[in-house]
């Protein structure tokens, strides 16, 4: 923190309204800089980690979602437009389109784009600005330093939501997470569940319409497309390919549905930055894939033949919705999910039966996976102590055969 800064943050404590205005630039300085020093006394490792650098590089790993998302809305966007014959959209999106001679092609890529980025735009600032606000508070009466997560938080709440969300519903759902998930337990790294999933469950459950009314997902007049998830929860198998979707189309990402979680080539792409960096557990992510597995072969084989999900697949199971968003950049959480070695694929596991037990159980929740996470979640220290407890008493069995080798 340069002098002028510290300077900034010591003049302001003698006045609340100083210290507000302060904290705001102390915020945005630590949102989008790191330090370059690193420490240079015992105990702490001399490297330059910071729980800032390790949110970074998950906002760089789902870049490659967030541009397929992008590209995807303006897509479906331009072909819904085609499908009811609309020349113009409505709202300040359609207006600048027009002012500006775009015309709405669903082939031309840049056009795609950039339509989507008109909506995620101010999505992502709302989400951003509501959640800086209620740090700055948290900040300002608590007379504490900034969590770092206000970025990541602002970033991933935006991937997760529809195109046409109502922005007040986005600030109360920001909101949500943000205080109730996160602030009232001390900031980032003190939470319990996920804040960008508990502000999401929180729509969810308050205002339902947001997972089944088309024209949210596709901003357009008359839009009556649905989601693979909840066409696959409610015709199966067939009523995904009448809607003329293909396994590689879910792969890529080719769907209606949020404006960021959908390609699971992006989270592929993801994952593998992830793990080379060293910034998230692969253990969790193969453990989620291999529970799905097994709960899905049970379901098929010992349940209800006449539920449409057992229709599909394992490896449509696996593409289907945000199911692999949601184990890539929520179930890594390495505040929220089990933090030992054994742990991990426990928790792995869990995450993938429950997201199959939801999605067999409740086609309503079509994305299972986020809910998922959240009820794993709450298991996660138990899940620690007990991997913690087996390894004592397996170090103290070893340590009483050695003795008695000795002896």
């Amino acid at each position: 923190m340069s002098d002028f800064f510290q300077q900034l943050k010591i003049r302001s404590r003698s006045n609340k309204g100083q210290h507000f205005f302060a904290s705001w630039i102390l915020l945005l300085k630590q949102t989008f800089y790191s330090s370059e020093h690193t420490t240079q006394c015992a105990p702490h490792i001399r490297a330059k980690v910071s729980v800032h650098g390790l949110l970074n590089k998950l906002i760089i790993a789902s870049i490659p979602c967030w541009l397929m998302g992008l590209w995807n809305l303006g897509h479906q966007i331009n072909l819904s437009m085609a499908a009811s014959g609309l020349n113009r959209l409505t709202g300040w999106q359609g207006a600048l389109f027009s002012v500006m001679g775009i015309a709405h092609d669903p082939s031309h890529i840049f056009t795609c784009f950039l339509l989507g980025l008109l909506y995620f735009l101010p999505v992502f600032l709302l989400a951003f600005l509501t959640a800086s606000i209620w740090e700055v508070v948290f900040a300002t009466v608590r007379r504490r330093p900034f969590s770092e997560g206000v970025l990541a938080f602002a970033w991933f709440f935006a991937l997760l939501m529809p195109a046409g969300i109502d922005l007040y519903k986005l600030f109360l759902g920001v909101s949500f997470g943000c205080v109730i998930g996160s602030a009232i337990f001390g900031g980032y790294g003190r939470y319990l569940v996920s804040p960008v999933l508990l502000g999401v469950a929180f729509l969810l459950f308050s205002y339902p319409d947001l997972a089944v009314n088309p024209e949210i997902w596709v901003p357009v007049p008359g839009a009556d497309g649905l989601q693979a998830s909840n066409l696959a929860a409610t015709g199966g198998i067939q009523a995904v390919h009448a809607a003329g979707l293909s396994w590689w189309d879910l792969f890529l990402g080719i769907q209606i549905g949020s404006m960021g979680s959908l390609s699971v080539l992006g989270c592929v792409l993801g994952a593998i930055y992830l793990t080379i960096t060293d910034s998230a557990s692969w253990r969790i992510m193969l453990g989620a894939m291999l529970g799905m597995l097994v709960s899905v072969l049970i379901f098929v084989k010992l349940g209800n033949h006449s539920n449409p999900m057992s229709t599909l697949t394992i490896g449509w199971h696996w593409v289907l919705g945000s199911f692999a968003f949601g184990v890539v950049f929520f179930a890594t959480d390495p505040v929220a999910s089990a933090s030992t070695a054994g742990g991990r694929w426990v928790f792995g596991i869990l995450v993938g039966i429950l997201t199959s037990v939801i999605q067999f159980s409740n086609p309503t929740y079509s994305e299972g996976v986020l809910f998922a996470v959240l009820l794993a979640s709450l298991f996660s220290p138990v899940i620690d102590f007990c991997c913690i407890e087996l390894n004592i008493r397996q170090r103290k069995a070893r340590l009483k055969a050695l003795q008695g080798y000795l002896r």
